[in-house]
């Protein structure tokens, strides 16, 4: 029999709604037999919003529940695992709370805001034998761990030399958006800057040869918004010493990544090209230069999704995590979060990017109504 993962679901936005609708995606279609994934409760701070959400994106559905305030879907015993999809600012608070009352949780990425708040996170869920994970999605795409198998098991492009990766897109400057408020942690960064990091991580941070040792450097830039303060356009560049590989990461909310090599990682014997979106790729190249006269032998991968978005994977790796009883994952552990949550301080600190000490407190919370 395949394990039942049931899902509460915690916020109603854009976000919540994509992964809710993936998770009803028929498992069959992408070759799994072990998981089946029911959502039980949705939440939000308007209980017209959480009946409205599931009338709109639940049809087919029975006996999923609305709730007016997250503390009510976190007490429903029938909920194992809550997926945290309200905004930046209180992914630390509404986590914490889930953890609180018992529940694993899948946090949307940006865990937290800083790293103190994310230590809290892991220290909490280890303490209480609790799974906790960050939602970047893109590390459980099968193009993601079949590029990692290329480049780690297979040397398909000699020894790694530099990874340059970007993400960016063309925002409207507005002090009202999630995108430029402080209060929400907005900004580039945070909104997307997980994203080339995490084809960095899992190029460089997961080589074998690297053993999972930090980076040597990490060195800053960004331009910040004229309105209120938020980095539109960040660069971070990182060395590994014990691979020898130079690393830059790039992202903005005013300009958009180049469509056709997005994510570009450079080797002594050829390189891989990774068209945009770099969160959601559907297939790479390989290019092996040619000697001697000779032509480059270039061969595309191709990864068709075989549903809305691919926010199913992470589900599924969740999934089986709890259902084989680990409180960290494999792929992308709370640890690793952690760890990148302290190099984005670093960032933060080296170009005085601060935020509202309403949003970086640490300590115990009752949580969000």
């Amino acid at each position: 029999m395949p394990y039942i993962a049931r899902w509460g679901i915690i916020a109603t936005g854009w976000i919540s709604e994509q992964f809710f609708v993936d998770l009803l995606v028929d498992p069959a279609s992408r070759g799994v037999t072990d998981i089946v994934h029911k959502p039980v409760a949705v939440a939000s701070r308007s209980l017209a919003k959480a009946t409205k959400f599931i009338a709109d994106h639940g049809k087919g559905i029975d006996g999923v529940r609305a709730y007016g305030s997250y503390a009510d879907l976190v007490a429903d015993p029938d909920v194992d695992i809550v997926y945290v999809g309200t905004p930046h600012s209180s992914h630390y608070e509404v986590s914490l709370q889930a953890l609180k009352a018992g529940k694993h949780v899948l946090c949307e990425k940006i865990l937290t805001i800083n790293a103190a708040q994310a230590r809290h996170l892991a220290d909490y869920a280890k303490s209480h034998d609790l799974f906790i994970m960050e939602a970047v999605w893109t590390r459980f795409f099968p193009l993601s761990l079949e590029l990692r198998k290329k480049l780690h098991d297979e040397n398909a492009i000699g020894a790694i030399r530099r990874v340059t990766a970007d993400v960016g897109f063309v925002a409207v400057p507005d002090i009202k958006s999630r995108l430029y408020d402080p209060f929400l942690a907005g900004g580039a960064l945070f909104d997307v800057g997980v994203y080339p990091m995490a084809w960095i991580q899992m190029i460089c941070y997961h080589h074998p040869e690297n053993k999972k040792s930090p980076p040597s450097m990490i060195k800053s830039s960004m331009v910040k918004s004229r309105l209120t303060g938020v980095d539109e356009s960040t660069v971070i560049t990182m060395v590994w010493d014990e691979l020898h590989i130079i690393s830059v990461s790039t992202c903005s909310i005013v300009v958009d990544s180049p469509k056709d090599c997005a994510i570009r990682v450079q080797g002594d014997r050829g390189e891989v090209i990774i068209p945009s979106p770099t969160y959601r790729p559907v297939k790479f190249t390989i290019r092996i230069y040619g000697s001697e006269g000779k032509e480059d032998d270039v061969k595309t991968y191709d990864f068709p999704i075989p549903g809305p978005m691919g926010f199913f994977w992470e589900a599924d790796a969740v999934a089986r995590d709890i259902r084989d009883g680990k409180i960290v994952d494999d792929n992308y552990s709370i640890e690793e979060s952690v760890s990148l949550m302290e190099r984005f301080d670093q960032v933060r600190q080296e170009n005085g990017l601060k935020y509202p000490a309403e949003i970086e407190f640490v300590g115990e919370s009752d949580g969000i109504a």
